[in-house]
Protein backbone atom coordinates (compact mmCIF):
# COMPACT_ATOMS: atom_id res chain seq x y z
CA UNK A 1 0.00 0.00 0.00
CA UNK A 2 1.16 3.53 -0.78
CA UNK A 3 -0.05 6.71 0.90
CA UNK A 4 0.04 10.35 -0.11
CA UNK A 5 0.09 12.53 3.02
CA UNK A 6 -0.89 16.18 2.53
CA UNK A 7 -0.96 18.82 5.27
CA UNK A 8 -2.48 22.28 4.90
CA UNK A 9 -4.60 25.03 6.38
CA UNK A 10 -7.84 26.24 4.83
CA UNK A 11 -7.82 29.45 2.82
CA UNK A 12 -9.56 32.49 4.29
CA UNK A 13 -13.33 32.12 4.11
CA UNK A 14 -13.26 28.41 3.27
CA UNK A 15 -15.37 26.31 5.64
CA UNK A 16 -15.01 22.63 6.40
CA UNK A 17 -18.37 22.07 4.76
CA UNK A 18 -17.03 23.61 1.53
CA UNK A 19 -13.83 21.55 1.75
CA UNK A 20 -15.85 18.35 2.19
CA UNK A 21 -18.19 19.24 -0.70
CA UNK A 22 -15.32 19.96 -3.08
CA UNK A 23 -13.36 16.90 -1.96
CA UNK A 24 -16.41 14.67 -2.52
CA UNK A 25 -16.80 16.13 -6.01
CA UNK A 26 -13.13 15.33 -6.73
CA UNK A 27 -13.61 11.76 -5.49
CA UNK A 28 -16.84 11.22 -7.43
CA UNK A 29 -15.76 12.85 -10.70
CA UNK A 30 -12.09 11.91 -10.87
CA UNK A 31 -10.46 10.01 -8.01
CA UNK A 32 -12.57 6.84 -8.18
CA UNK A 33 -11.68 6.58 -11.87
CA UNK A 34 -7.96 6.44 -11.11
CA UNK A 35 -6.45 2.98 -11.24
CA UNK A 36 -5.40 1.86 -7.78
CA UNK A 37 -7.30 4.47 -5.74
CA UNK A 38 -8.48 3.02 -2.43
CA UNK A 39 -9.70 5.84 -0.19
CA UNK A 40 -9.13 9.42 0.94
CA UNK A 41 -9.27 10.45 4.60
CA UNK A 42 -9.38 14.06 5.82
CA UNK A 43 -8.17 14.55 9.39
CA UNK A 44 -7.88 17.63 11.59
CA UNK A 45 -5.48 18.42 14.41
CA UNK A 46 -6.45 20.24 17.58
CA UNK A 47 -4.68 23.37 16.33
CA UNK A 48 -6.85 23.48 13.18
CA UNK A 49 -4.42 22.08 10.58
CA UNK A 50 -5.62 19.43 8.18
CA UNK A 51 -4.00 16.23 7.01
CA UNK A 52 -5.27 14.23 4.08
CA UNK A 53 -4.23 10.61 3.60
CA UNK A 54 -4.90 9.20 0.16
CA UNK A 55 -4.46 5.44 -0.09
CA UNK A 56 -3.25 3.75 -3.30
CA UNK A 57 -2.54 0.12 -4.10
CA UNK A 58 0.96 1.05 -5.27
CA UNK A 59 3.39 3.89 -5.84
CA UNK A 60 2.93 3.41 -9.58
CA UNK A 61 -0.83 3.93 -9.30
CA UNK A 62 -0.33 7.09 -7.24
CA UNK A 63 2.20 8.49 -9.72
CA UNK A 64 -0.11 7.75 -12.67
CA UNK A 65 -2.92 9.66 -10.93
CA UNK A 66 -0.54 12.50 -10.07
CA UNK A 67 0.38 12.82 -13.75
CA UNK A 68 -3.35 13.04 -14.55
CA UNK A 69 -4.22 15.75 -11.99
CA UNK A 70 -4.57 18.41 -14.68
CA UNK A 71 -7.77 16.60 -15.71
CA UNK A 72 -9.60 17.02 -12.38
CA UNK A 73 -12.96 18.58 -13.41
CA UNK A 74 -13.22 21.02 -10.47
CA UNK A 75 -9.53 21.17 -9.66
CA UNK A 76 -9.33 24.96 -9.40
CA UNK A 77 -12.04 25.10 -6.73
CA UNK A 78 -10.35 22.29 -4.81
CA UNK A 79 -6.90 23.91 -4.94
CA UNK A 80 -8.40 27.24 -3.88
CA UNK A 81 -9.48 25.63 -0.59
CA UNK A 82 -5.86 25.53 0.59
CA UNK A 83 -4.21 28.52 2.26
CA UNK A 84 -1.28 29.58 0.11
CA UNK A 85 2.08 28.51 1.49
CA UNK A 86 0.70 25.87 3.87
CA UNK A 87 0.39 22.90 1.48
CA UNK A 88 2.99 20.18 2.12
CA UNK A 89 3.07 16.70 0.69
CA UNK A 90 4.97 13.48 1.35
CA UNK A 91 4.60 9.89 0.34
CA UNK A 92 4.70 6.78 2.51
CA UNK A 93 4.93 3.16 1.50
CA UNK A 94 3.61 0.56 3.95
CA UNK A 95 6.34 -1.90 4.83
CA UNK A 96 4.76 -3.63 7.83
CA UNK A 97 1.35 -3.72 9.52
CA UNK A 98 0.66 -4.97 13.05
CA UNK A 99 -2.96 -5.64 14.03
Amino acid sequence: MYKDIITYELAAGVTEEHLFKVAKEVVDSWMIKQVGFMKWEILKTEDGRYTDIVYWVSKEAAKMAEANMANIPNGAEWYASYKEGTFKSMNLHTIQVFE
